[in-house]
């Protein structure tokens, strides 16, 4: 019997799984089928893009017995390093002649971008549609085949407990080993699913996973140390709608009280089980700091001290205007996520290594055709933002993105069209945040000569290779020449657009590189890079300035081996 898992990508406020980002679903799968008793060599992994592109990757699709598939974005945006599933796919997969199997956030509705009311697709074909939990429906299938049983047909929900998920998540750490991209993969970990709040927001899906239900540290701890085992060695524990609601304290008002201790002691013994590369966050519900400032910021310091550097804690605002604030019940005010911004730069605005990236700094999302929404809400969106800048407070990321709305949530009662009536204003608002919000603070955060460790090179664009860290909300680093793809290098900025930086290979080869590459060298005009492609080989930083005078400063970037 041969099982095979495709992994058509998610993208949820709580999960990403669009490469390098690997999601917590297919793991969870493939963790389950071993627990029912499936040996590891019947069971076989590959990602949608490799599926379309590599006959032997489609193979193993189309000779398997049985097929889960995993999909669904709810917050969709603009990925480089893969393209997921399309509903068209979705459709055609359903009705190969093998066992199928779906599910993923695609239950919760279907569409590839913002502004747009998710729909229901025609999933007739699957045998078998999941509601809930896919892991729950892969540690029954597997039970039913080992014992010869029928397997549930239909369109069933499944419920697992986070004990369940404990012992099935070790166990499918080995079908990373497949991916078409590994080493190169950041693994999503999760600490707990449900939102503690008594009334959500009003766009969110997270509502429908019910109240938070908290894995264990020794769980999670395991967890990564079978990830790391098998090569993996970059982590997000972004699968939870609040990293400071982990295990926290249940109050009368709408958020926990966060335990620093409990958090101290996760990130602590993650940190400890080896070279850990990338270990960040993702959620950071700031309505939680606002209310508990002290214990949020204990919290926060224990996170600083033990995660790797260029974290960004993500806080929803998604609007500063009251109105729409109240009429969709947000999680926070300006003035408490002003705080919030505030406390997260004074526990992880510093440096860890000279010339490094900032330790831990906050990033916000705007939400745009919310309902209240006017035209004056992009004005208070962007009075809140000049007041950040003003303060000279740090954001590493500004998100914006167009509301999807969801059968079942509570904005689907009050808008029949998600897309904002004030087009204009939107993208004025967007040109705004450009130009005048993001580019000021990306010189601020990645000033020239900072050093960016481990870049992965993905893609061109153009004369250009864009690379990015394995991490949360990595910047976009542009290197004006082509470079071989997908190998690691470590990059110095030498220069800032609106949503990147320019940088070069650190140590830049003076001897060896082009003369591109040498012209975009701070303080070197075009002429003089000829000069030092006609003048080369260096012996050393002596002999070089010996023969060109006044660029002692051009020395920190460059080597003459």
């Amino acid at each position: 019997m041969k099982v095979a898992i495709l992994d058509g990508y998610v993208d949820e406020p709580t999960c990403l799984g669009v490469p390098p980002y690997l999601s917590t679903y297919p793991r969870y799968v493939a963790g389950a089928l071993i627990k029912s008793g499936l040996p590891e060599e019947s069971i076989t992994y590959t990602t949608i893009d490799a599926f379309r592109k590599n006959v032997k990757e489609k193979e193993k699709i189309v000779t398997a017995d049985i097929v889960f598939v995993i999909a669904g974005l709810t917050v969709p945006g603009r990925y480089l390093g893969g393209t997921p599933i399309t509903a068209k796919e979705l459709e055609e997969i359903g009705k190969f002649p093998m066992f199928t199997i779906v599910g993923g956030p695609m239950q919760f509705g279907f569409s590839m971008r913002g502004g747009t009311l998710a729909k229901r697709l025609d999933l007739s074909g699957y045998n078998l549609i999941v509601k809930g939990d896919i892991e729950k429906a892969a540690l029954i299938i597997g039970k039913s085949l080992l014992e010869g049983k029928s397997l549930p047909e239909g369109n069933l929900e499944f419920k697992i407990t986070p004990r369940e998920v404990d012992l099935i998540a070790p166990l499918g750490a080995f079908i990373v080993n497949e991916h078409p991209n590994f080493p190169h993969i950041i693994c999503e970990i999760e600490t707990y699913r449900g939102c503690e709040r008594k009334r959500h927001c009003s766009y969110c899906t997270e509502k429908f996973y019910g109240n938070p239900e908290f894995r264990t540290i020794k769980g999670i701890e395991k967890e990564v140390r079978e990830l790391f085992n098998h090569g993996v060695k970059f982590f997000r524990i972004g699968r939870q709608p609040n990293i400071l609601g982990f295990m926290g304290k249940p109050t009368e008002g709408d958020f926990t009280k966060p335990s620093s201790e409990t958090i101290c002691t996760l990130f602590k013994k993650i940190k400890e089980i080896g070279n850990i590369k990338t270990l960040h966050i993702d959620n950071v519900n700031a309505g939680t700091i606002a209310v508990f400032p002290e214990e949020s910021e204990k919290a926060l310091k224990c996170i600083a001290t033990y995660d790797t550097e260029g974290d960004v804690a993500a806080f929803g605002l998604e609007s500063a205007d009251e109105t729409v604030i109240a009429k969709n019940n947000l999680k926070v005010t300006p003035e408490g996520i002003e705080k919030a911004i505030e406390i997260v730069n004074r526990v992880g605005g510093f440096k860890e290594r000279e010339n490094g990236l900032y330790k831990l700094l906050p990033g916000i999302n705007f939400l745009v055709g919310l309902p209240g929404e006017t035209k004056k809400t992009f004005e208070k969106n962007k009075d809140f933002l000049k007041k950040i800048l003003d303060r000279g407070l740090l954001l590493r990321r500004i998100n914006i993105r167009q509301v999807m709305v969801f059968e079942g949530t509570d904005i689907a009662d009050m808008v029949k069209n998600p897309k904002t009536r004030y087009k204009r204003e939107f993208e004025k608002f967007k040109q705004f945040v450009k130009e005048e919000i993001e580019l000021p603070m990306i010189k601020k955060v990645f000033p020239t000569g900072t050093l960016i460790k481990d870049v992965l090179l993905e893609a061109y664009d153009g004369g250009h290779t864009l690379g990015r860290q394995l991490a949360t909300y990595p910047i976009l680093i542009r290197i004006p020449d082509k470079l071989p793809l997908n190998m690691m290098i470590d990059i110095t900025v030498v220069g800032h657009r609106e949503r990147s930086v320019i940088g070069l290979p650190y140590p830049l080869n003076i001897n060896k590189v082009s003369l591109k590459l040498i012209s975009f060298l701070p303080g070197i005009s075009k002429r003089t890079a000829s000069d030092i492609i006609l003048k080369r080989p260096f012996k050393n930083k002596e002999e070089f300035l010996k023969l060109f005078s006044g660029l002692e400063k051009v020395v920190q970037y460059i080597t003459f081996e």
